[in-house]
């Protein structure tokens, strides 16, 4: 119990962030295909915003998903 206490104090304050990795390819794959159903539903914008919101924890990779967004609906 002690170390709990003492592991929490010393987290205290601090944010942890799981998301030190980027998204898997099924993850990726996953957001494609929301996306894709979005763009369906409510236009090619609601799309392209829902993969810019899904992935704002990883900018890097916004551009890439962006393009491949573009190629799937052609």
């Amino acid at each position: 119990m002690k170390n709990k206490l003492k592991s929490r104090k010393e987290n205290e304050g601090k944010t942890w962030k799981g998301n030190d990795r980027d998204p898997n390819k099924a993850t990726l794959n996953h957001i494609q295909q929301q996306a894709q159903k979005m763009a369906e539903l409510l236009g090619e914008k609601q799309g392209e915003n829902y993969i810019k919101d899904t992935l704002k924890e990883w900018p890097h990779l916004i551009k890439g998903e962006l393009e491949k967004f573009g190629k799937r609906k052609a």
